[in-house]
Parts: structure tokens; C-alpha cells; sequence
């Protein structure tokens, strides 16, 4: 029994010949499985590591917040500590979050919020009464609970019913509550809709080039085929028919199955607005390839050029089948919205929702024991929803400081829109194409060739060299083009329009001289002294 002892069994218990054979032949392949593990490293017990990670997650990418974003963070701390660099503030110009930069949070969904939050705030005589009767409202919907209780998986009925009147009003057709899904932002739900689409690893989705990293990064992580339509820069970041066409020939060939297109509008990275016409082209593609439609319309308040209008996909869809019901029966729709942009830009708050067009009953209720598996969505993002799609009316005490505040924070946006366009094109080797819309400026830049050249030797993406110089020397936050996808030898940047006036004057300085300095440093773009 000692022997057996050492050999980790208890003796007391080894008392039958029986079990003691039993136990030496257990023990007799587990020394032989102990062999093979130690001849196959990676079958031995050991910590967990990034090499352990499912592959498709390791290969995912989401340069907004990449490596000039994270070099960004150690800088901010180098400032904290008090070194002394060549700038004495970071501006972050990376990302759409408008009340990082100073936007103003609009009071009246602030002071609901705050009062659905702590409810007796509503009886301390400091709120308009409609603040006070909108947050009974919600608090009604929630049976008293509040914003600290969950909700049912696809949200709050009441924000869903808001969301269904305030698409009634939009688009001139009415919508249906189950339909609408409140979401966790509108990522949630962009996530939720391509991991249902993506059946297998031979499944794709056309998404445009350039994009919004979110779809490379999802696609990737649910192991579907990214496959790229290009918008053309010379064109103002349009695609043609023919693009589409090509690009779906070439899936086929590569024996990718296609199961949706993805469309942002207002185009981010680009600032692009799609017209009517571009609507109709991106809706009859699908229909005739027989493809889901995610129409990505976070960004559908935010259109600043004179002339131009946001076009739905739904409005536009329900206008085709009402004049050729037959077409366009089995067209298909999923469209997203969030609190994050438009004029609200309440990021924080993580509030969106996504409505279904053209789904069965049967496929609905999948996506409803999907949305289950997170219980429910933020109770307050519910609510920040239904405060964004229904506002204060003519008539309502908070109406006037709402139209003052929503009204200044849209002009202020157009006239930066228009002011970083004029001013971009003013630096040698930047052009930027008009910002239409959305929140961004996409501007190509040229890089010469010894700059190119360094990337390489650093195993860098040249645009990345360029925006990790820029950040190192001005505190400029940006993101480079590659992380959204470009044509090949063409550089690009991402900046925000957000910084309040003052700022994006600074910033429209710094990076002119940089750009002139970068230049000296690396040599012209093409070897002769000009661009």
C-alpha cells in the first residue's frame, strides 16, 4: 500500500484486488498521456496566454482604438507626471465622442435622466412640467423599478412604441413595435445581426471600402469573409453598379456565399450622403443577389450641405414596394440608430435600436432569444432612446432651450464641417473631399517615398508612421486610413469635425506646420520639389 500511496491513491481506501487493478491501469494510461503531453508542448497545463486565444479574435482589428490611440494614452500619462513634450494637451480627433471634446449634454434629456434616476427629484419643484411627466412616463413603463431593474430583452414597450411613431413621422409608413429592438448602442446590434447571418466559415457580407472597423472586426470574430465594394474617392466616396457586381462575381468565384451588404449613410470614415438615386441602386443590388440590407443611419441628423437630404433605406424600400409589390417582396432590411451621434451625441449612455423590415415571425424570434442571452439592453440607454426620438413639441415649457441648444450644436458642427474641408485643402499634399455629413473628414495625403520606405522598415502602415508623427509632435489625435480600408498606394487620415472652434483652429494650425516639416524631414513626393 506504500507504493500505491506514493503514487498519489489513499491506501486506506485500496483494500480490494479488484480496485487496485482498476486504478493501475488508470494510472498506467495517464503516465502514457503524461508522455505525449510533454512531447507536444501545447498539451501541457500552462497559463493562459494570448497564443491560446480563439485565432479569429487575435486577427481582429478595430484601429480606433489602435496603436496611435494607445501611444495616445501613454502620452496623456507623461503630461500627468508633468514631462515636458512638445505639447501641453492632447486633442482627440479619433473618435465620434462629441461631450469628450465639449459638447454641452442638452438639458432636457439630462433632467429626465436625472429624475427617472432619483425619483424624488420630481416632487423638489425644480423641473418643467413635462420633464416631470415625461419621467413618470418611464418610470410607469418600468412598474416603478426604475432605470436599476432589467427590461424585457428587446426593451422597454413604450421606447419601442416612441421609436415606431417617430419612423411613422420620418418615413411616411408605419412600423411595427416588435420589429424594434432596443439596443446596447447600435454596435450591439450590428454584432448581433452578423453573427446570425454568418451561417458558416465559406459565409460573407460585402461591406464598403473605405469603412467603419466595427464590420472588418465582426465579421473576423464570428469567422465570415470580409468582402470589400469600393467607394471611389474622385466620384465623392460613391460606388457605381457596376463595383457591386464585380465584387459579388468575385465572391462567387472565391466561393464565398454572400448573405448581406452593409451601407453607412452618412458615410463614415468618408462624410459622404448618399442621394435618393444612390438608394435605390444599393436596394435593387440587393434584392436581385437576394442580400440583407444593414443600413448603418447612426449619422442621419448629421447632413450639412446645402441641397442634400438624408434618404432612409426604409423609406425608400417601402416607397419601391408600393410601386412594384412583386420586385420587392422578399427584400430584407435591418437599420440601426444610436443616442451617440447625431445632435444628442450622448455616447455614455450606450443607447440604439435596430428595426427588422421583411423578417418572419420564426427568424424574430431567434434574434429575441439572441438579445435574451444579455437579459436586457442599459435601462437608461432605453430611455435616452425614446427621449432622442420623441422631443420637447411647440408648446412645451423645455421646448425653446431645447430648439436654442439642439439648434446651436447642429450649426456648429456645419460651419466646422465646412471650415476643416476649406482648410485641409490648403495644406500641400492634403485633399479632402467635401464633408457632406456625419462627424468626419477622410482626407488623403501624400507621402513621399522615403517616408514610405520607413513605414516599411518599421513594419508600420505608412499612414500610421504619418499619424503616429503627427500625435508625437502636436498631440493630435487621429486615425490612419488603412484602418478603414483604401485603395492601394493611395494614404489617408480620420479626423473628427467635434473640437469646439477655437480648438479645431489650433488643430487646422499644428497640422500644416507638421505637414511642412514632415516633408522636409522625409523629401518631396516625388523627388523634384513639388507634390
Amino acid at each position: 500500500s506504500g507504493s500505491l500511496g506514493f503514487l498519489g491513491f489513499p491506501p486506506p481506501i485500496l483494500t480490494s484486488p479488484g480496485l487496485i487493478k482498476a486504478m493501475a491501469q488508470t494510472w498506467s494510461v495517464s503516465n502514457h498521456d503524461w508522455k505525449l503531453m510533454k512531447q507536444n508542448s501545447s498539451l501541457m497545463p500552462h497559463k493562459f496566454t494570448v497564443q491560446d486565444m480563439d485565432n479569429k479574435i487575435r486577427m481582429a482589428k478595430y484601429a480606433v482604438r489602435g496603436a496611435v490611440p494607445a501611444r495616445a494614452g501613454e502620452l496623456a500619462q507623461q503630461l500627468k507626471a508633468g514631462e515636458k513634450l512638445p505639447f501641453d494637451r492632447l486633442v482627440f480627433c479619433n473618435i465620434g465622442n462629441p461631450h469628450a471634446v465639449g459638447q454641452k449634454p442638452i438639458t432636457f434629456y439630462r433632467q429626465v435622466a436625472a429624475a427617472v434616476t432619483e425619483p424624488s427629484l420630481l416632487s423638489a419643484g425644480i423641473y418643467p412640467d413635462d420633464v416631470k411627466k415625461r419621467a413618470t412616463e418611464y418610470l410607469q413603463a418600468t412598474n416603478g423599478a426604475g432605470s436599476g431593474a432589467y427590461t424585457d430583452s428587446s426593451g422597454l414597450m413604450l421606447v419601442r412604441q416612441q421609436v415606431a411613431k417617430f419612423l411613422l413621422r420620418r418615413d411616411g409608413f408605419p412600423a411595427e413595435p416588435k420589429d424594434i429592438y432596443l439596443t446596447t448602442g447600435a454596435s450591439e446590434g450590428v454584432k448581433r445581426a452578423i453573427s446570425a447571418l454568418i451561417k458558416d466559415e465559406r459565409c460573407g457580407m460585402l461591406i464598403p471600402r473605405p469603412q467603419y472597423p466595427l464590420y472588418s472586426a465582426a465579421l473576423t470574430m464570428v469567422g465570415g469573409r470580409i468582402v470589400y465594394y469600393d467607394m471611389y474617392e474622385e466620384k465623392g466616396w460613391k460606388t457605381s453598379y457596376e463595383e457591386l457586381n464585380q465584387a459579388a462575381a468575385d465572391a462567387f468565384t472565391d466561393g464565398t456565399k454572400l448573405r448581406a451588404i452593409t451601407v453607412i449613410n452618412p458615410g463614415n470614415p468618408v462624410g459622404a450622403v448618399l442621394d435618393h438615386d444612390d438608394v435605390v441602386m444599393l436596394i435593387n443590388f440587393a434584392t436581385e443577389q437576394k442580400l440583407v440590407i444593414l443600413a448603418d443611419e447612426v449619422y442621419q441628423e448629421n447632413v450639412y450641405k446645402e441641397g442634400k437630404k438624408f434618404h432612409s433605406f426604409k423609406k425608400v424600400l417601402r416607397e419601391l414596394q408600393k410601386d412594384d409589390p412583386e420586385t420587392y417582396k422578399d427584400t430584407q432590411l435591418i437599420s440601426f440608430h444610436s443616442t451617440s451621434k447625431g445632435i444628442i451625441g450622448e455616447c455614455g449612455q450606450r443607447g440604439g435600436y435596430m428595426e427588422y423590415v421583411g423578417f418572419s415571425d420564426m427568424v424574430l424570434t431567434q434574434f429575441t432569444k439572441m438579445a435574451a442571452t444579455s437579459l436586457s439592453s442599459n435601462t437608461l440607454g432605453q430611455i435616452f432612446v425614446g427621449l432622442m426620438v420623441n422631443p420637447p413639441q411647440p408648446g412645451d415649457p423645455s421646448y425653446e432651450l431645447f430648439q436654442k441648444e439642439t439648434s446651436g450644436i447642429f450649426e456648429s458642427l456645419k460651419r466646422r464641417a465646412l471650415r476643416l474641408t476649406d482648410a485641409l485643402n490648403k495644406v500641400p499634399g492634403v485633399s479632402c473631399q467635401p464633408i457632406d455629413g456625419a462627424m468626419y473628414a477622410f482626407p488623403s495625403v501624400k507621402l513621399p517615398p522615403k517616408a514610405i520606405e520607413d513605414a516599411k522598415q518599421k513594419e508600420q502602415e505608412p499612414d500610421g508612421l504619418w499619424c503616429l508623427e503627427l500625435l508625437e509632435q502636436t498631440g493630435i489625435v487621429t486615425v490612419p486610413g488603412s484602418g478603414f480600408g483604401q485603395m492601394d498606394g493611395s494614404y489617408h487620415f480620420r479626423t473628427t469635425i467635434l473640437p469646439p472652434d477655437e480648438l479645431l483652429e489650433e488643430v487646422v494650425k499644428k497640422l500644416s506646420v507638421f505637414q511642412e516639416d514632415f516633408m522636409k524631414k522625409y523629401g518631396d513626393c516625388n523627388g523634384s520639389g513639388g507634390y
